[in-house]
């Protein structure tokens, strides 16, 4: 199963997931959104790891925008929003993150529309209530479309239920994300460290 670890604003974050042997590591370069990373800092943390595919995460920048910082920084993979010309990043590994939605069955044009131009899709969860209960009373269409399209889910859960609901869906990945520091170099990862126990 793929990791994707999101919103990274420290070195502690970043040099824990690459311990984890993660697939990304992805910073929010979206100026004047929560989490924003200023790329100078994005490119200090990325000297200190190895392994992981760094990504650029973007909202609602122009593709053309998403372009030019990705060849400017060097970035593996950019992650973005719904955007009108998907096209212009063809040259690119692109994660498209969609938000929740409790039928799966209204994105499947979604995702075949966009397919021919993503790596991946990321379905953001992270802030809805009970989205393992809407996910998995859907969970026959979901494993369908994920069966289809690879996806990475973004969801909220303690481990063991989050164990639960991958294996009865099968996407083909996990977002899990970075946070703040108790203070600088000192960071509790218990709960993340219990959702790798449990994959």
């Amino acid at each position: 199963m793929l990791i994707k670890a999101s919103t990274i604003t420290n070195l502690t974050d970043a040099r824990y997931f690459a311990a984890k042997e993660v697939d990304f590591l992805g910073f929010n370069l979206e100026e004047g959104t929560e989490d924003y990373l200023d790329p100078i800092f994005m490119k200090a943390i990325r000297e200190w790891v190895e392994g992981p595919k760094i990504v650029g995460e973007f909202g609602e920048t122009p593709a053309g925008t998403v372009l030019e910082a990705a060849r400017f920084f060097e970035l593996d993979v950019v992650q973005v929003g719904p955007i009108n010309d998907l096209s212009q990043l063809k040259d690119l590994e692109v994660i498209l993150t969609l938000p929740a939605t409790e039928d799966p069955t209204g994105l499947e044009a979604i995702f075949q529309k966009n397919a021919p131009h993503v790596a991946y899709f990321l379905l953001d969860f992270s802030a809805q209530k009970n989205a393992a209960a809407k996910l998995q009373d859907h969970a026959a269409a979901w494993k369908k479309l994920f069966s289809t399209y690879p996806t990475l889910l973004d969801v909220n859960l303690e481990a063991d239920a989050l164990a639960t609901l991958l294996d009865q869906l099968n996407p083909a990945g996990l977002a899990l994300r970075g946070g703040e520091e108790e203070q600088v170099g000192v960071k509790s990862f218990d709960e993340i460290d219990a959702i790798f126990d449990a994959l």
